[in-house]
């Protein structure tokens, strides 16, 4: 897994190395009595050092090993390089700092050989530990809000193509009843048959433009229904009486496109084309924050015909379901009440 570093982790670490190594230098200048202020410049330079090595290796091993689950050698890896960290440390300050001053401050200072007991080299193990440990931790958590960032970024694009797809099947859905009802007007030679087509023309023109938009507003989704009636209106003339009612402000009010045509559809489907004639009431509500639409339906006395097993039937309500799984994880409802002469669907989301 490649994790390329971009500016602001660049300039990050090197502001931290920066404060990292002025605080220490800064920090010993109470010896400045006792030493000459280079040998404490080496001693910040030798922290430094031996910090940057321990926490920079100690990440290319954590790559070079994690992702390919190679735990056990990136635990012997990280063991490894602390003590090498440690010995590098201790050796450097042997060499540039208690072997010089033995020559102007051996009253003040042990013989390297004495500084190399086992306590010594411990400490010198541990510090770069903990100096090192802010930079290694800052990485992890970089990587792990990276990763998070990139499964939601997946979980977004998944959920986009999921919807993409049902809103591919819906419209073919409606042009294949659209086009049903066309063809029945002109069995008959109906006169509204042209005026079907146009109205059509124009229903297909807003599934082009605005039904690809992730938000549109409710008034034009309304208006896209209230054609969607009057094509129905044009095949069943006299016998539907559909009701349009619409409580409270819709001007600023943003939804997913085609949410409600799937109810109004079942609705056509299952209580008026099966006998030809009966009444829809389609109320569309806000309050709250909420958006609540109902469609209820005459059921016709007479059953309709069950349909063959391969047709698409329950198409429309299942994308629906589908759908809105994907837009409103839990934060959506849709009931369904069957009566012996009505059928109501109730839909709300949040706006």
């Amino acid at each position: 897994m490649k994790i390329k570093p971009d500016g602001q982790v660049v300039a990050g670490h090197t502001l931290y190395w920066l404060l990292f190594f002025l605080f220490d230098w800064l920090a010993t200048s109470g010896k400045v009595g006792r030493m000459d202020s280079g040998i404490l410049l080496r001693e910040a330079a030798i922290n430094f050092v031996s910090a940057a090595a321990l926490a920079y290796s100690s990440i290319f091993w954590f790559r070079a090993n994690w992702f390919r689950e190679r735990y056990s050698r990136l635990l012997f890896g990280i063991v490894a390089f602390i003590i090498l960290a440690g010995l590098l440390k201790h050796s450097l300050k042997t060499a540039f700092i208690y072997i010089p001053l033995l020559g102007t401050h051996a009253a003040d200072v042990a013989s390297w050989l004495n500084y190399w007991k086992l306590r010594y080299v411990l400490g010198s193990i541990v510090s770069p530990v903990l100096q090192a440990g802010i930079v290694v931790m800052a990485y992890f958590f970089s990587l792990w809000t990276r990763q998070q960032r990139q499964v939601e970024q997946a979980k977004r694009e998944k959920v986009e193509a999921e919807l993409e797809l049902l809103k591919s099947q819906v419209e073919p859905h409606f042009i294949f009843n659209t086009l049903n009802n066309i063809y029945y007007l002109a069995q008959n030679k109906h006169p509204k048959t042209g005026e079907m087509i146009y109205r059509l023309a124009q229903l297909l023109s807003f599934m082009l433009y605005d039904s690809r938009k992730s938000l549109i507003p409710l008034e034009k989704e309304l208006d896209y229904i209230r054609d969607y009636v009057n094509l129905e209106r044009i095949r069943y003339g006299d016998k539907l009486d559909v009701s349009i009612n619409v409580y409270g402000s819709l001007e600023d009010a943003l939804a997913p496109p085609l949410l409600f045509l799937p109810l109004v559809e079942n609705a056509f489907k299952h209580g008026i084309a099966p006998v030809g004639k009966g009444w829809i009431r389609i109320d569309l509500s806000r309050r709250n924050g909420v958006l609540t639409c109902k469609v209820e339906n005459s059921v016709p006395d007479t059953p309709a015909k069950p349909q063959p097993k391969k047709e698409a039937s329950g198409l429309g309500l299942s994308n629906l379901a589908n759908r809105l799984q994907a837009l409103f994880p839990g934060r959506h409802e849709l009931k369904v009440l069957q009566e012996k002469t009505s059928f109501l669907s109730v839909l709300s989301i949040p706006l």
